[in-house]
């Protein structure tokens, strides 16, 4: 890499998770950077998924160079992505791009454009090797692929993904996907404190063994199936008690199945980036229980930050990376009765379950951090610029 290196990078808007990265990065004097959005979401737009309208309460655009393009999702809005990017770019005399990924058509058509301007691409997305795909989309992949000078690996299956898909070896860097490791230990270190409190404010009496979720009240995550778990655990005598964090489409239905089958549940509502505290410290365990729509599930990261063993469907993709059977929690296949027979093993021994807690918090924040997602970045550049 020559003395400072001009790094762009395109991705579709700001997100809670990669504004501290970017924050990071241009902090580096080693790197100039600059990161151009497709478009900033609005409050309605931002509650997508949640039910409600909300604005992050944490800065995502402060401590790092940027801009906006402005353009809207969708086929009809291409030329005027691609001359804006185009122009962009231009302005911006990059050295390399990071791409992140290709999750809408906007910002996988940018590949071909990035390489007719003479960039090399670097991706770093989450698609994994969980989910069985149409030939159609597998082609699709491949020939993106061809494009990419290098791949950032957040994971297990991310790297069998990519190698499935014909990018070489030589061309993958490890990284990780990670969450803002040293804000998440100071909110459990500071708000521990509280637990109790936040115990009996939920209904919880000092037998109750509480399992959260957090993130979207949707289908595809699956929270229903948690409720009917709880449900046949309970009928084996074991004192469990469910949290929801979040809020959606699916809230009602989760309160009115709870009450059906008399399983305790307690509601926070949406909480923002500052608040997550209220979820993880009253908790013994986390669950996701979700589809193979989950690419990674950082609040698994979240949650383990907080010291509290997990449980994830082999489906979910940060399974492979996170979740040790025994040693940080249980990835369990199939529905409510293997689910529930994960919560059963962690029930049976909270010491043991505390442990685990403890062990998936020393994992996260020794190799799923932003510098090891730095380094794989780094390594990638260094080798793309030696080739170019």
């Amino acid at each position: 890499m020559t003395a400072t290196l001009r790094l762009l990078v395109v991705t579709t808007h700001p997100i809670q998770y990669m504004a501290p990265w970017y924050r990071a990065l241009a902090a580096d004097p080693a790197l100039d950077v600059e990161v151009i959005y497709f478009r900033e979401l609005d409050r309605r737009a931002q509650g997508h998924g949640f039910g409600a309208a909300f604005a992050w309460d944490l800065p995502l655009r402060e401590g790092y160079r940027s801009q906006v393009l402005d353009v809207a999702r969708g086929f009809a809005a291409l030329p005027t992505l691609l001359r804006r990017l185009w122009r962009a770019v231009g302005q911006v005399r990059p050295d390399v791009a990071l791409v992140t990924g290709w999750d809408e058509i906007g910002l996988a058509a940018i590949y071909p454009l990035l390489r007719l301007l003479g960039l090399p691409i670097i991706v770093r997305g989450e698609a994994n090797a969980l989910r069985e795909r149409p030939r159609v989309t597998r082609l699709v992949h491949r020939g993106l692929l061809r494009l990419v000078s290098a791949a950032v690996v957040i994971g297990a299956s991310n790297r069998a993904f990519y190698l499935a898909n014909g990018l070489p070896e030589e061309r993958l860097f490890p990284g990780a996907y990670f969450v803002e490791s040293e804000r998440m230990l100071a909110m459990s270190d500071r708000f521990a404190p509280q637990r109790a409190a936040l115990r009996q404010r939920a209904g919880c009496s000092e037998r109750d063994f509480v399992f959260c979720f957090v993130g979207k009240h949707v289908p595809f995550k699956r929270p229903l199936l948690l409720v009917e778990a709880a449900a046949k655990v309970r009928a084996r005598a074991w004192p469990v008690m469910l949290l929801f964090a979040g809020s959606g489409e699916l809230t009602q239905a989760i309160a009115e199945r709870a009450a059906a089958l008399s399983v305790p549940v307690f509601f926070t509502g949406f909480l923002n980036q500052t608040e997550l505290w209220r979820a993880y410290v009253p908790a013994d365990a986390f669950v996701l229980p979700s589809t193979d729509r989950e690419t990674w599930g950082l609040v698994t990261n979240e949650a383990m930050l907080f010291g509290l063993p997990v449980i994830v469907s082999d489906r979910v993709g940060c399974g492979p990376d996170l979740v040790r059977d025994g040693e940080t929690g249980y990835r369990f296949s199939g529905g409510a009765d293997a689910l529930a027979d994960a919560m059963e093993r962690l029930v049976r021994a909270p010491a043991a379950a505390r442990g685990m807690g403890l062990a998936g918090r020393k994992l996260v924040v020794e190799h799923y951090s932003m510098p090891t997602a730095t380094a794989g970045l780094k390594a990638a550049l260094a080798a793309v610029c030696a080739r170019a």
